[in-house]
Formats: C-alpha cells, sequence, structure tokens
C-alpha cells in the first residue's frame, strides 16, 4: 500500500522542485553575465569598474540575495493562497515552505561552487582564488556555511514584507518592509558584507570590529527565529485571497 507523504512533506518537496527551477534558470542568467563581461573585457567594452575582475562564484553570490529575497514575496503571495485553497494548514503551509527554503539554501552554494569549479577548468584558474573566499581564510565550509545562512535569511525577509503585504495592505506593508531592512542590516553587521554600513549611515555605531563565528552564528539565528515567529503571526489567521 501506497503511504501518503504529510502535507508539509508535500509542501517542501513541491515548493523546493519549482523554486529550484527558477534557480537554475537565475544561475544560468548569472553565468552568460559572466561570460559576457568577460568577452566585453576582452574586446576592449567599458565594463562597470570592479566587475571584469570579479570571478563567477561571487558575483553568484551577491546576486542570489536578491534573488532569494523576491522568491520569498512569491512565496507569500503565490503559493500560501495556492496550498491553502488545496486543504493545507497554514502551519504546515509555514513549515513547508520553510523547509523548503532550507533545501534551497543548502543547495544554492553548492551548485555555485561547482560552476565555479568547472568555469576555472576551462578558464585555467585556480578555483580557490575567488574573492569571497578570501574573506572567510580559503575555508570552503566556512564560507558555504555563511552563503547559505545569509541567502536563507534574505528569503525569510521576502516572505515577511510579502506576507505583510499581504494581509495589511500597501500603506500598513510599507512597516513590514522597514522591520525587514533592520533584520538584514543586523544580520549583514555580523558577517561583515554589503549593508553593514547602514548601521554606521542611520545610527551611532560602528562596524568595525571583529565578530567572532559563534557570535555570527548565534545572532543569525535569532534572526531566522524572530522571523519565522512574524510570519507565523502575521499569516495564522490570514484572509486567503482567491
Amino acid at each position: 500500500m501506497k503511504k501518503t507523504s504529510s502535507p508539509v512533506s508535500k509542501v517542501s518537496t513541491e515548493m523546493f522542485i519549482h523554486q529550484g527551477s527558477w534557480a537554475l534558470g537565475f544561475l544560468t542568467v548569472v553565468l552568460l553575465i559572466y561570460f559576457g563581461v568577460g568577452i566585453g573585457n576582452s574586446i576592449g567594452v567599458n565594463v562597470r569598474e570592479g566587475m571584469s575582475d570579479e570571478d563567477f562564484f561571487s558575483i553568484a553570490y551577491r546576486s542570489t540575495k536578491g534573488f532569494m529575497l523576491v522568491i520569498g514575496i512569491i512565496s507569500a503571495y503565490g503559493f500560501l493562497s495556492y496550498y491553502v485553497r488545496h486543504g493545507i494548514t497554514r502551519r504546515d503551509f509555514l513549515s513547508g515552505s520553510a523547509l523548503a527554503a532550507v533545501y534551497l539554501s543548502l543547495a544554492f552554494p553548492v551548485a555555485a561552487a561547482l560552476i565555479q569549479w568547472i568555469v576555472s577548468l576551462f578558464a585555467s584558474q585556480d578555483a580557490g582564488s575567488t574573492r569571497l573566499l578570501q574573506e572567510f581564510d580559503n575555508s570552503w565550509l566556512l564560507t558555504l556555511v555563511s552563503y547559505g545562512i545569509q541567502i536563507f535569511i534574505y528569503y525569510l525577509m521576502g516572505w515577511l514584507i510579502g506576507s505583510g503585504f499581504y494581509r495589511f495592505g500597501w500603506i500598513r506593508g510599507l512597516g513590514w518592509i522597514a522591520i525587514a531592512l533592520v533584520l538584514i542590516g543586523f544580520m549583514d553587521a555580523l558577517w561583515q558584507f554589503e549593508l553593514a554600513s547602514l548601521w554606521e549611515q542611520w545610527l551611532p555605531v560602528t562596524t568595525d570590529f571583529s565578530v567572532t563565528l559563534p557570535v555570527s552564528l548565534a545572532g543569525s539565528l535569532a534572526v531566522i527565529l524572530i522571523a519565522l515567529i512574524l510570519i507565523r503571526l502575521i499569516t495564522r489567521r490570514v484572509t486567503i485571497k482567491m
């Protein structure tokens, strides 16, 4: 007798496959852009300063954040309505969607690293010479862990923003953008990347300090828990839009 999968397993598997297909398309586009920049640079076309010297992995790392933010928003709008209409509870959707995001956040860094390795073979480059890897003392494990955690949080922030707009509309939904920016700024300060300067621009603090790995991991876990709790509170009694 065939065993019926649980609602959480159904949601997580289907969403991972669906969003994973988007991710493959996205990485393909990034790869084409990377090759396009390389070709343009070789024939003398002006390329944005700094971009021509970047490797595929570093470009994918930065751009993946925006991609995960967008599909997080889509999760709140498209997938929630679809699954609830088909008998999945809001709680099961939350668990399944979060699990799918974890799967995607694990697969993305590995896929990007694998593509970087393949590209390095054809381009006669050292696969371990990426800019991002150097930020983590040439540790692939630490780089992939950081990559996965950060893009997972960006997915949650998109989900949080989308849920806020879905339930409260455009005016009050703007407040959830502000909350997401604060959480992203805090997370990025922990890992000391692009948005860490938000704190210096808007608050009387400095990000010129050293953060240990355990602190970065603990702080990221706190951001993840806060985001999931907020998403649960928003969507627990939300009216499903047909």
